[in-house]
């Protein structure tokens, strides 16, 4: 089924991420600035976890997510690198915190905080990061994207809970899709209705570009479970679920449509959940 599905993508030509982020390269860039400033500004004692932190740079699909969702409104501007920088900064913190309780050994190909300091000190670094993450977005036009974020922060909380009684209390099919929506998707919906917040657009836009967010979500996730070897049950779920929610993604694109003037963005957006779909890391 899986298969059939990837055919209807009308045989693209499949791009690596650096060249799908092309149109927000520059906004990328500012982003990637910022964010090392953010970390340059600590005592001289916490320098060495700010250099771990500044160095283990993943995909920066959270950001290009939230820059994409504005570009299809309007130019990003100053709110929209804050709410960039909130969404990296918060799933930096979460890695941290996962690590920790999955007493995982390594992150990106190098030891994780925990391994590399101890429990305590990736704990509280995570912690911190939460707390900076907060700290950016405190202007008067930013309530409407804290207010989403948080809601979002809350239910990851609870999808971090749900899988821990899951490995406390045994493997429940059922719950499979609320703990992949919670965890991973809702903060990609985020990105994209906070992008779209961020340069005022209006609340059926905002709706539709949130709707596309959370499917992408749900297929970066259940691709990730698909390559994830020590997952066995969550491989055949996510295998048979993937097919339903790309076609969800796209329909939720194609309900876009309408409402942008930027329709590069919109097939650089199409071009992404094709990219999420199919990766191989």
């Amino acid at each position: 089924m899986f298969y059939f599905c990837l055919s209807r993508m009308k045989k693209r030509t499949m791009r690596d991420l650096s060249s799908i982020s092309a149109p927000v390269a520059e906004d990328l860039q500012r982003f990637e600035e910022a964010f090392v400033q953010s970390f340059s500004e600590g005592t001289a004692s916490m320098e060495d976890v700010f250099e771990y932190v500044r160095d283990s740079k993943g995909k920066r699909l959270r950001p290009m997510m939230v820059f994409l969702a504005a570009r299809l409104f309007a130019d990003p501007n100053e709110a929209t690198l804050r709410t960039a920088l909130f969404v990296e900064t918060v799933h930096t913190a979460t890695l941290i915190h996962d690590d920790v309780v999955d007493n995982s050994a390594e992150r990106r190909g190098k030891p994780s905080m925990h391994v590399r300091w101890d429990a305590p000190t990736a704990v509280l670094m995570g912690d911190y990061l939460l707390s900076k993450a907060m700290m950016l977005l405190t202007g008067p036009d930013d309530l409407p994207v804290l207010r989403e974020m948080l809601t979002t922060a809350l239910s990851m909380s609870e999808g971090e809970l749900m899988q821990q009684k899951q490995k406390r209390e045994g493997y429940r099919q059922e719950d499979y899709l609320e703990i992949v929506t919670r965890k991973t998707a809702l903060l990609f919906q985020s990105c994209c209705s906070g992008g779209a917040l961020s340069v005022h657009a209006d609340g059926d836009a905002v709706r539709r570009v949130a709707d596309f967010g959370r499917n992408l979500g749900v297929v970066f996730q259940l691709r990730d479970d698909m390559l994830d070897a020590d997952a066995a049950e969550e491989m055949t779920l996510a295998e048979t679920l993937l097919p339903q929610y790309l076609e969800r993604g796209y329909a939720a694109l194609d309900a876009l449509a309408p409402l942008t003037p930027n329709k590069d963005v919109l097939e650089t957006l199409r071009e992404l959940l094709s990219f999420c779909a199919t990766r191989l890391s």
